[in-house]
């Protein structure tokens, strides 16, 4: 289980040059009107984006420039070097730091490095101090790389999501090759919680003692979304979900190896059937559990 940064250099096709970008470094074409308190995480090499080196998270005091992610986003910051990491939000690129990671949730405090003003961001959604409860409906939203055939598929099925142009004008990286394209997306997904308090088993977060206490010890929130996703929710990890009163009730953090929906069938010449894989089940870490990490940040 998880939905875990993998470390692989991101290589395409160069693209035209962005002429406003080159005017304004530290920026990146986005969409007007669309002004939100969820940011894109994404570690550098070379000023180039690292294949799944990327994550979300959302803004928890807009004062201090200061978000709330998972900690398998975090634990890559700098791993290539000081400034790797960058924060894009609201238009604007960012250095950021890590301030804190709890010992065994997955979740981390991280803040803006750079200057900035806070009157440019959104307030923070507050943070919910009702219980979850089995059948409540929350929504998922984040930015994350889609290749341009899962576009293609969700806009026919009428999910057509805003795209943000960082891949072709910000890093420079477009191509006429289909089957390489992608770009960043800004994704809702409607869903319900199906279970609470479940304990998972998160791969790739080591072995021996904290990791025993970390699968003990951790409860998570599970849901699942109406739509399917396609493929791995990956870059999602870090971001906010909120239930239908814009309230944050947990993290996303991990979503299941495999997963099949019998509904999705394909009926076989033999009788039997095969269910298709699907991208529905996540696990969400408790914004509960995680909340006095704000108590650790540093007023600028």
């Amino acid at each position: 289980l998880g939905l875990l940064c993998c470390v692989f250099i991101f290589s395409c096709r160069p693209g035209k040059d962005n002429t406003n970008i080159k005017k304004n470094p530290g920026t990146y074409s986005c969409l007007q009107g669309l002004k939100t308190d969820i940011a894109w995480i994404v570690l550098e090499w070379n000023g180039k984006p690292v294949y799944g080196g990327y994550g979300s998270g959302f803004l928890v005091d807009k004062e201090n420039g200061a978000f709330f992610t998972n900690k398998h986003v975090s634990d890559v910051f700098n791993a290539l070097g000081k400034g790797s990491h960058k924060i894009f939000f609201n238009c604007k690129v960012y250095n950021a730091k890590v301030v804190k990671t709890p010992p065994l949730a997955d979740a981390a405090l991280v803040q803006i490095t750079d200057p900035f003003s806070s009157s440019d961001f959104p307030d923070p959604a507050p943070f919910s101090k009702e219980k979850v409860k089995i059948g409540d409906e929350v929504v998922v939203e984040g930015f994350h790389p889609h290749p341009y055939f899962v576009r293609m598929a969700d806009e026919k099925e009428g999910y057509k999501f805003p795209t943000i142009s960082i891949y072709k004008d910000y890093y420079n990286l477009g191509t006429k090759d289909l089957e390489k394209e992608q770009e960043v997306v800004f994704e809702r997904l409607e869903a319900s919680v199906v279970a609470i308090d479940q304990k998972i088993k998160v791969r790739g977060q080591g072995e021996g003692i904290i990791q025993g206490l970390r699968e003990n010890m951790n409860l998570y929130i599970e849901i699942k979304t109406i739509k399917d996703h396609k493929f791995p929710f990956g870059g999602l990890s870090g971001t906010a979900v909120k239930n239908k009163k814009a309230e944050i009730i947990g993290i996303f953090t991990a979503g299941p190896q495999l997963e099949y929906d019998p509904e999705t069938k394909e009926d076989l010449p033999d009788g039997s059937f095969l269910a298709k894989r699907v991208f529905k089940t996540a696990y969400l870490t408790p914004i509960g559990l995680v909340e006095n990490l704000r108590l650790y940040l540093n007023e600028r």
